[in-house]
């Protein structure tokens, strides 16, 4: 089957493994019925929406890709790669319903979540380790800890807690820490601040920012466009770039471009574009295919679009690349 031309760019973009499995697919009589840029796929990446269930190889995790069944009225199942990036959605069950609206998807992700009840014959205790249980999907989702039932904890209850927390092992531990609010909790805020772990320094500053001075915070920040990877860290610290961006920071936003991996790049260029006041958006789907052009192996490439995003940024590129270059001491 052919890919329509509408689609062609998106495709062309998949990792190989997903090409392959596409290609199978294709060849196999599946198609193509639209390509998304949302939830579950980052912005760097996409959704394929295929017509049919994939048949050529087993609906399972396995030879790099992974598989999750949904069963929703969205979309019934995915495969990805390790990265996350991209996906391939299966239409949703039959007496599902119509093809995958990513719109409802995002609604459905950013629902409020209900009041949580504590099971009968349970303690507090028992039902907060309970929701410390991380599965793929709250992992993939993003889904916290049930902070709700710290705001009927006492004091011994947030006692046991804290201690199941310190000292924190990620972005959920801190959050717990920071919603606890005990003088324990602070105290082992104040320490990871210098965590070995990217993403739990970034996460101190963004659940408890008091834990960190101005400055700590821009050291914090700059280390982690720097080195943190999307889903160890960097996506919190470019949410606080976009509250926090002294020069500094938008100096190792500029760095990055050339430094960091493409798909990284991409970001930086997008969180650039919003710091000069070029967007109320954090990431500005308009300029999608400007920023997508930093997704390059080729140096020559990501030159050439940074001249481009200066030029439409009203800034000079020699001069702004200097800029950022006299910061190589951090």
């Amino acid at each position: 089957m052919e890919i329509p031309a509408a689609f062609r760019n998106d495709v062309d973009a998949l990792p190989p493994l997903l090409r392959v499995l596409l290609d199978a697919e294709l060849s196999a009589g599946n198609s193509v019925v639209g390509v998304s840029h949302g939830f579950p796929a980052p912005p760097v990446g996409c959704c394929v929406l295929l017509a049919k269930p994939v048949t050529t190889r087993a609906r399972a995790s396995g030879d790099g890709l992974v598989f999750r069944q949904v069963g929703g009225s969205d979309y019934s199942a995915s495969f990805t790669d390790a990265k996350g990036y991209f996906y391939l959605l299966e239409p949703p069950l039959p007496e599902s319903g119509a093809y995958p609206d990513m719109d409802a998807i995002r609604e459905a992700h950013n629902a409020p979540r209900a009041n949580v009840v504590v099971p009968t014959g349970s303690s507090l205790v028992d039902a907060f380790r309970a929701s410390m249980q991380i599965d793929y999907e709250k992992w993939h989702d993003g889904i916290g800890y049930e902070l709700k039932l710290l705001e009927s904890a006492s004091p011994a209850e947030k006692a046991t807690i804290a201690a199941a927390l310190v000292p924190p092992g990620g972005w959920r531990d801190v959050e717990a820490l920071a919603a606890l609010g005990t003088e324990t909790a602070h105290a082992a805020l104040r320490k990871a601040i210098h965590s070995s772990n990217a993403e739990v320094r970034t996460a101190v500053i963004r659940y408890s920012p008091e834990s960190a001075t101005k400055d700590e915070r821009t050291d914090l920040l700059v280390r982690a466009l720097q080195s943190s990877e999307l889903y160890g860290g960097l996506t919190s610290a470019l949410d606080q770039v976009a509250e926090h961006h002294p020069p500094r920071v938008v100096n190792a936003l500029v760095r990055g471009l050339f430094s960091r991996p493409g798909e990284i790049a991409c970001h930086f260029a997008a969180m650039l574009w919003f710091v000069h006041g070029k967007s109320d958006e954090i990431f500005d789907w308009k300029q999608r295919p400007l920023f997508l052009e930093f997704n390059s192996t080729d140096g020559a490439e990501r030159v050439a679009a940074f001249a481009k995003l200066c030029a439409l940024l009203e800034i000079d590129p020699a001069a702004t690349r200097a800029a950022a270059g006299e910061y190589n001491e951090e």
